[in-house]
C-alpha cells in the first residue's frame, strides 16, 4: 500500500507538541526581553551618574535642578560631562532627577511606566514578569533599589 502525507492523528500530534513548546518558551522569552530592557536602563542611569558625579566634583555639588534627566541637557553640562545621553529608559518613560546640594536620584519607573509598587525588599530576585514593575532608584551613584541579579 503507498501512503501519500499525513494522517489527521499525526498532524494533531505535532500541533500538541508545537504547542507545548511554545508554551514553555514564550514566558522565557518575554522575561528575557523585559530583563534586557532593565539592564539597560540600569546602564542608562549609571552614564548619567557617572557624568553628574564628574560635575559634582568640579563644582561641589550637584545640578540643583529636578524633573526629568532632560533638564540636564545644557550647555553647561553637555559636551562637559557627558556627550549624550538616553533621556527614557528602555520602556519609553522619562527618568526622573531629583537633587539638592549633597545628594541626587536617578529613577526609572520600570515596566508599567508608575511609580512603585515597592519591593518587600531593596535588592529583589526577580522570578516573575511582575517584578519589572518595580523602580530602578540609583542615589548618590550606586543602585539603593533593584534586582539582585543584574547589581554585579
Amino acid at each position: 500500500m503507498n501512503r501519500q502525507g499525513f494522517t489527521l492523528i499525526e498532524l494533531l500530534i505535532v500541533v500538541a507538541i508545537i504547542g507545548i513548546v511554545a508554551a514553555i518558551a514564550i514566558p522565557n522569552l518575554l522575561v528575557a526581553i523585559q530583563k534586557s530592557r532593565q539592564k539597560a536602563s540600569m546602564a542608562d542611569m549609571s552614564s548619567i551618574a557617572k557624568a553628574v558625579e564628574s560635575y559634582r566634583v568640579d563644582n561641589g555639588m550637584a545640578p540643583n535642578v529636578a524633573g526629568t534627566v532632560a533638564s540636564l541637557a545644557n550647555e553647561w553640562f553637555i559636551p562637559f560631562y557627558i556627550k549624550k545621553f538616553s533621556i527614557d529608559d528602555s520602556w519609553g518613560t522619562a527618568f526622573i532627577y531629583q537633587a539638592n546640594l549633597e545628594q541626587y536620584t536617578i529613577t526609572s519607573y520600570g515596566r508599567d511606566q508608575m511609580a512603585g509598587p515597592p519591593p518587600s525588599e531593596p535588592f529583589y530576585n526577580v522570578t516573575n514578569i511582575e517584578h519589572f514593575n518595580f523602580d530602578l532608584i540609583l542615589s548618590g551613584g550606586t543602585f539603593t533599589q533593584g534586582p539582585k541579579s543584574l547589581m554585579r
